[in-house]
C-alpha cells in the first residue's frame, strides 16, 4: 500500500509540473528580462545580456552564476561593473533562469563550457575577462582547461566566489544529496516548493538574508518552465567535481593568469577549511576573506565590499 501511494503522489506531481503555469514575473525580474534576448545553441535557446559598459576601455567581461538561480544574481553589481569594463555579457546557463530548460537533458558543465564559447565567438569576442559564482567557478575552470598558446579564446583574468572548487572542501547541502540519489531526486525535485526552497535556499546565506521580495524574485525565474522539475538533473555537477578534479584543479594550479577569489566564510556550503586548503594548494593566487558573517552569496549579502576587493584586484589589470 505504501508504494501504491508513493506513485499516486509521483504520478500527481508529474502532471502538476507538467500543466501548472510558471509563476508570473516580480517587477524586478521583468526588468531584467527587458534588458536581455536569446543567442541559439543547438536546438537551445539561451538567454543573455550583452551591455556596453562606461570603463572608457575595450575589455570585455563574462559574468558566470551559480546553482540554482541565474544571471540575476548580478543585479546588485551590475551597475558597479558595468563602470569598469568596456562591454559586460551576463547569460543564463542551460537550465537555468530563462535558459531553455529540457526535461530529460543530460547537463554538463563541459556542454555549458560550450555554450559560453559558442557565446563568445558569436559576438566576435577573442579576449575576456570572467567573473563567476558557485557552479560559475567550476564552467570557469573548464573553460581555463582549455586554454592554449593557439587558442582563438584568451581569458585575461578570472573572478571567482563562494563554490566548490574543490571536493575536499564542498559541504553539499542534504537537499542535494536527496537531489542525487536515482529516482527519489526525481520525485522530490517535482515535489519542490516554494516553502521548501526558501528554507533551504536561505541556510546558505549569513547573516544578511534575502528579503521576502527577493525570494520571490530568485523563485520566480527557477519556476520558468518549471525549472525546479529539473533541479536533480542540474546537480550532476557536483560528481564532475570529482570526476575531473586533475583538470579543474590542475588547471588552477598551472595557470599564469590573475586570479582572484572573493570568498564569504558564513558559508554551510565551503565552510572555512576552504581558505587554508586554498592557499596551501594555489598561493599564487589571491584570496580575499568577506565579513565573518557573508555566506554563499557575497555578490548579493555585501555587494559594495565585493565590488570593492574586486576593483583593488583589477587595478592593475585594466587598462
Amino acid at each position: 500500500m505504501k508504494l501504491i501511494y508513493a506513485v499516486d503522489v509521483a504520478l500527481l506531481a508529474l502532471v502538476l509540473y507538467m500543466y501548472y503555469p510558471s509563476p508570473s514575473l516580480p517587477p524586478r525580474v521583468k526588468n531584467w528580462q527587458s534588458r536581455g534576448t536569446f543567442f541559439n545553441y543547438k536546438e537551445f535557446k539561451i538567454f543573455n545580456i550583452d551591455e556596453v559598459g562606461q570603463g572608457g576601455n575595450e575589455e570585455i567581461l563574462i559574468c558566470l552564476h551559480g546553482f540554482p538561480t541565474s544571471s540575476y544574481d548580478w543585479v546588485k553589481v551590475h551597475g558597479e561593473i558595468l563602470k569598469l569594463f568596456g562591454r559586460v555579457i551576463f547569460l543564463d546557463f542551460l537550465g537555468y533562469g530563462f535558459s531553455d530548460k529540457p526535461r530529460h537533458h543530460t547537463y554538463s558543465i563541459l556542454e555549458q563550457a560550450d555554450i559560453v564559447e559558442s557565446l563568445l565567438t558569436f559576438n566576435g569576442i577573442s579576449h575576456y575577462h570572467i567573473l563567476a559564482h558557485d557552479v560559475g567557478n567550476t564552467v570557469g575552470l573548464e573553460l581555463l582547461a582549455r586554454q592554449k598558446k593557439n587558442s582563438a579564446l584568451k581569458i585575461k583574468s578570472f573572478t571567482m566566489m563562494n563554490g566548490g572548487i574543490f571536493p575536499e572542501t564542498n559541504n553539499p547541502r542534504p537537499i542535494q544529496k536527496i537531489l542525487l540519489i536515482p529516482i527519489l531526486g526525481c520525485v522530490i525535485s517535482k515535489l519542490g516548493f516554494y516553502q521548501l526552497f526558501r528554507f533551504t535556499f536561505g541556510e546558505t546565506f549569513g547573516s544578511n538574508k534575502p528579503t521576502d521580495e527577493d525570494y520571490k524574485d530568485f523563485w520566480s525565474l527557477m519556476e520558468q518552465q518549471h525549472g525546479t522539475g529539473i533541479s536533480h538533473r542540474l546537480l550532476k555537477f557536483i560528481p564532475e567535481r570529482t570526476t575531473y578534479k586533475d583538470r579543474w584543479v590542475g588547471a588552477l594550479k598551472k595557470t599564469s593568469l590573475p586570479v582572484l577569489f572573493i570568498y564569504g566564510p558564513a558559508d554551510p556550503i565551503n565552510t572555512t577549511p576552504f581558505i587554508d586548503h586554498y592557499m596551501k594548494l594555489v598561493p599564487q593566487h589571491k584570496i580575499s576573506v568577506l565579513g565573518e558573517n557573508i555566506g554563499h552569496y557575497p555578490q548579493w549579502e555585501d555587494p559594495e565590499n565585493v565590488m570593492q576587493e574586486y576593483k583593488k584586484f583589477l587595478k592593475n589589470i585594466l587598462p
